[in-house]
């Protein structure tokens, strides 16, 4: 089931920037220069596009600065029950994004604050829960609902002392409660069917989640962060009730929609040498509180995951940066021997970028950056176990088989991305 819907209170503040997707920084909704480096930025010096990734990196602005960012992916993504075609999944996004961040006036102290905003909000919809009709229909975790994930961020950032920064932030996901009351009037009209009177109510609640960096500079060569994000999620449902004179029936409703596990992530970067730096991030996603599209907790729980991302950065003249990342993000999927046909293998991620400084070329505040990635899935491949499978049929003697993974079933999903970012700077030239 696909609900699209709309908010008259966040279009309101989404109309501010347009619609955005870039800079949020959730997944594949990264700024290039992130994207590029393989989202190992937490230890580098931050801006107004990696706020997600570390707070505390935002605490590096020096001006203020103004990001907006697109991007397009395309998604491979096949199954297959065994000896049977394979069955095209895949589809194609895109997006566009808006992001600002300032160090703050005032006396020195005050000085020492930055404070930044973006959004992130899929091109297509304002909300879109898409929720299987049965709950062995094939699904991938990562790629069904991520790309399509809403969402603002505030962030604060503090230059404690020159070595170190701290920061944080909220990042407000809405969910969407639609309570209807379904009531029969008899002689309301001359047709019993236009007797039925339905009420809709639609309201758009927000959820806070918190993330929270710490980046120390030991030396000037020497980066560490620290980051912990928040779990976040988005409910739909409410009560439907249904009234037909001193009949009164009433049917609850509640999705899940899990778009992002509790997150920790410990970084390092080195450098600059001779105009090349490199960085590492290591990131823990507890994805054993996975719970299925209709809230309920799984037979089989999800593995907590430990991924792996680097990237280098190559400025050997002042108006030109190169960037290369990489890395291998295993899948938390367990096997699929049960129920549930959730998709899901391993995954390399390789990334290229460049970024183009206008200033010392053309005397221009803005900062051109662009890159590619593609995330490569391995194949995914499972076996029932009919002592795991539900009996579709319990009336009939012997075990009735109907999973649509039964007997067992290959997969594969890939992304490919390409995303363009400008950065404004509306403080002084660069010299």
């Amino acid at each position: 089931m696909r609900i699209p819907a709309t908010c008259g209170t966040l279009l309101a503040l989404v109309g501010v920037a347009g619609q955005a997707h870039a800079t949020a920084s959730t997944t594949f909704a990264e700024t290039s220069r992130v994207a590029g480096l393989a989202d190992a930025v937490s230890a580098r010096p931050g801006d107004a596009g990696s706020m997600l990734q570390n707070p505390a990196g935002l605490a590096d602005l020096a001006e203020p600065e103004v990001i907006l960012s697109g991007s397009f992916d395309h998604l491979s993504q096949w199954f297959a029950r065994t000896n049977e075609p394979q069955q095209n999944l895949g589809r194609s996004f895109g997006a566009v994004g808006f992001a600002a961040a300032t160090p703050m006036p005032g006396p020195w102290w005050l000085r020492r604050v930055r404070v930044g905003l973006a959004l992130d909000l899929p091109a297509q919809y304002v909300l879109n829960v898409n929720i299987p009709e049965r709950v062995d229909q094939p699904i991938s975790p990562t790629y069904d609902s991520r790309p399509n994930r809403v969402s603002a961020l505030a962030a604060v950032a503090i230059d404690v002392i020159d070595p170190l920064k701290i920061g944080g932030g909220v990042n407000l996901t809405p969910s969407l409660s639609t309570p209807t009351t379904v009531t029969l009037v008899p002689g309301r009209t001359k047709s019993l069917q236009n007797d039925v009177v339905i009420s809709l109510d639609r309201d758009m609640p927000l959820a806070a989640s918190p993330f929270l960096g710490v980046r120390a500079q030991p030396t000037s060569s020497l980066g560490l962060s620290l980051v912990y994000r928040g779990e976040t999620v988005s409910h739909s449902g409410g009560v439907q009730t249904t009234t037909a004179g001193p009949i009164v029936a009433q049917s609850p409703v509640d999705y899940l929609i899990f778009w992002d596990p509790a997150q920790w992530v410990a970084g390092v970067a080195v450098g600059p040498f001779k105009g090349l730096s490199a960085s590492l991030d290591a990131t823990y996603s507890a994805w054993s509180s996975f719970r299925s599209g209709f809230d309920q907790p799984l037979a089989a729980p999800f593995h907590d995951t430990v991924s792996v991302m680097g990237g280098v950065e190559w400025t050997r003249v002042r108006w030109l940066t190169v960037r290369a990342g990489g890395g291998y993000e295993p899948s938390p999927v367990p096997a699929q021997t049960g129920d549930t046909n959730y998709l899901g293998a391993g995954t390399t991620v390789l990334a290229l970028g460049a970024g183009v400084d206008l200033r010392p070329l053309l005397g221009a505040p803005l900062v051109v950056d662009f890159h590619v990635r593609g995330r490569f899935g391995m194949e995914q491949s499972a076996t029932k176990n009919p002592a795991n499978l539900t009996d579709a049929d319990p009336s009939t003697r012997g075990q009735q088989v109907d999973n649509l993974g039964y007997p067992g079933f290959q997969s594969r999903s890939s992304l490919y991305q390409a995303g363009l970012t400008l950065t404004l700077f509306v403080g002084k030239k660069k010299k």
